[in-house]
């Protein structure tokens, strides 16, 4: 009986220990990429993927230009210590104003592993009961090996959050979470997963 306890116990504080352990490793991941972001644009590496699936990686600081009518997403790697830690997809890398803008956050541990992601959507209604547009956002955390703890939040125009319950915007809901749950899904847990997922043998 005294076993039993111990191996709950060491189970317990392994699922505990992993947990914290990925949401250091998440904090410490943003950190660092927002760095290079703001201060070292020169170290995060660009890629195209073409209408044609093909990708290519960007030679100038303006792939829109570069690939012009040609563009299918965009892609943006990080690296620390040769390893990648972060990949940006999006379908605008500018974030143009549109019709929509979809982007995804991807951070992983220097062993490859999925630590976190984010997921935003901005779109606009053609019907303006609810609000004229919607502001999607969506964070996943890596609390353990088979489980991603969910987070979303759903906005207005002017910055409000959307209440489904209220007169306005109950009758929008459906609409707009079908717009929503058809982005896509994570179903990897680790870089050479993301991989396989956007069917990409490696960068070059």
């Amino acid at each position: 009986m005294k076993n039993l306890i111990v191996l709950i116990n060491l189970c317990l504080f392994s699922v505990f220990y992993s947990q914290n352990s990925y949401e250091n490793e998440l904090k410490q991941t943003k950190l660092f990429v927002k760095g290079i972001l703001k201060n070292q644009p020169s170290k995060v590496t660009q890629y195209v993927k073409l209408n044609d699936g093909r990708i290519k990686q960007s030679k100038t600081d303006n792939p829109l230009e570069e690939f012009e009518l040609q563009w299918d997403l965009f892609y943006k790697i990080i690296r620390k210590n040769n390893k990648i830690v972060y990949i940006s997809k999006s379908d605008d890398l500018w974030g143009h104003i549109g019709d929509s803008k979809t982007s995804y956050d991807y951070y992983f541990n220097e062993e490859g592993i999925l630590v976190g992601a984010e997921k935003s959507l901005d779109f606009f209604l053609l019907d303006t009961t609810c609000t004229n547009q919607v502001k999607y956002y969506v964070s996943y955390m890596n609390v353990k090996a088979e489980k991603l703890e969910k987070a979303e939040i759903y906005k207005d125009n002017n910055g409000n959050v959307i209440d489904f319950t209220s007169r306005k915007c109950k009758n929008s809901k459906a609409y707009i979470q079908s717009i929503t749950n058809s982005l896509d899904k994570i179903t990897f847990r680790n870089l050479e997963g993301f991989m396989k997922a956007e069917k990409i043998k490696y960068y070059k």
